[in-house]
């Protein structure tokens, strides 16, 4: 059914999409868990493929992602929990892997201001 008046369309719009979801709910559920599991799934699978940039460590629960340039680009992980899967993938593009260690001590070291490499 349409509707020249926006309020009208969008009030419709509303109730049907909100009627649909009730019917659909377990179904639309399932999905959601299903894609979030084969997303976290492609996600560790990736990391297990990479080692530390410096050092060469490879486990894939001490690799972190550290951005090169900008700083107030939001964390992977923090994209990962929220479901923003592809802006995920645009995020690490941009970073490089460090193992933890290394990744803390090459903040340390630019606080303090001496040399990376």
């Amino acid at each position: 059914m349409s509707y020249k008046d926006k309020d009208k369309r969008k009030q419709y719009n509303k109730n049907y999409g909100s009627t649909w979801y009730e019917r659909n709910r377990e179904k639309v559920i399932a999905r959601t868990k299903l894609r979030r599991k084969e997303e976290r799934e492609k996600y560790r699978k990736y990391k297990a493929g990479l080692s530390c940039f410096f050092c060469g460590f490879s486990h894939p629960a001490a690799i972190d992602f550290h951005h090169r340039e900008a700083e107030g680009d939001p964390k992977v992980h923090e994209l990962l929990s929220s479901g923003k899967y592809k802006r995920m993938w645009e995020e690490i593009e941009k970073c490089i892997p460090l193992c933890a260690n290394c990744h803390r001590i090459y903040h340390w070291m630019q606080m303090e201001g001496e040399k990376v490499e």
